[in-house]
């Protein structure tokens, strides 16, 4: 396979899958591996996008003009990338607004970057996950463009959502999205959120789960299931801010008011 077959098969790659293919053509010095990509990026046919990252540039087009999809980016920038929070919701189509922030889950220290005037964070896969070797769960394929990458499926994107709002542009724009699903598979949101072990988020996501059971059809013996696991003294469902928060029960969580009342609703249009 040539190189052009390589960057038709890779918009954005690795260093290490560049190593991969090098060694196919039976050239594997990390001489030859990085004089071959000095050589591409000097000539223009490919852009670095951080240490290690790559972007292909297609023909007659301008490294310094030419917009890469950023998805495509926060999908490779480690090797267990995963697409997550607010961005696994713009990619579904689920999101109220969007924002050039972009979010991917890893288990490796990535440091915040900004490219193309779009800024890439990591956060990092929850330590429950880790220890009960349970990193793949709610985690799905997609194709884009050519390549496989990985973005967590909705029910693990609704727990994520409710657990890290700073993340997704604040409350509003999480709740607003929340209405955006119309179909839940609600076992898979309890069993990710009990592997958790987050009494807080637990509470929460029962909380909001509470307020569609009609749609998502929730039995009650499920959030029964929730309620055994949630704050034994109330907490708060984000951080303090200088908003008024308020007692939700059972559930043993203050949220916001306005959440509560969902008061950003615009009023109705005057006839």
């Amino acid at each position: 396979m040539k190189a052009e077959q390589f960057f038709y098969n890779h918009l954005v790659f690795r260093h290490e899958e560049f190593t991969v293919w090098k060694a196919s053509e039976k050239e594997i010095k990390p001489t030859s591996v990085n004089t071959a990509l000095r050589y591409y990026a000097e000539t223009g046919r490919i852009k670095p996008v951080r240490r290690k990252l790559y972007a292909v540039i297609p023909p007659g087009q301008s490294p310094e003009t030419f917009a890469i999809d950023p998805y495509l980016i926060a999908g490779k920038v480690t090797g267990d990338s995963v697409l997550g929070y607010h961005t696994a919701l713009e990619l579904m189509g689920l999101a109220y607004s969007s924002f050039g922030q972009f979010t991917y889950i890893t288990t490796q220290k990535s440091k915040p970057f900004e490219f193309q005037g779009q800024w890439f964070q990591s956060v990092v896969a929850p330590k429950a996950l880790i220890e009960k070797q349970k990193q793949s769960i709610g985690i799905i394929s997609i194709d884009r463009q050519g390549l496989s990458l990985k973005i967590t499926n909705p029910a693990r994107t609704y727990v994520d959502i409710l657990n890290r709002v700073e993340l997704c542009g604040g409350w509003e724009e999480v709740c607003r999205a929340i209405q955006n699903f119309a179909v839940l598979n609600v076992e898979e949101v309890i069993e990710y959120c009990l592997l958790l072990e987050n009494a807080r988020l637990i509470a929460t996501v029962g909380y909001f789960l509470n307020q569609r059971t009609g749609a998502f059809a929730v039995p009650e013996s499920q959030l029964k299931c929730l309620r055994k696991k949630i704050p034994q003294r109330p907490q708060y469902a984000s951080k303090k801010t200088k908003e008024k928060f308020q007692l939700v029960k059972p559930w043993n969580i203050l949220l916001p008011i306005s959440v509560i009342e969902q008061s950003w609703e615009e009023p109705d249009a005057e006839i």
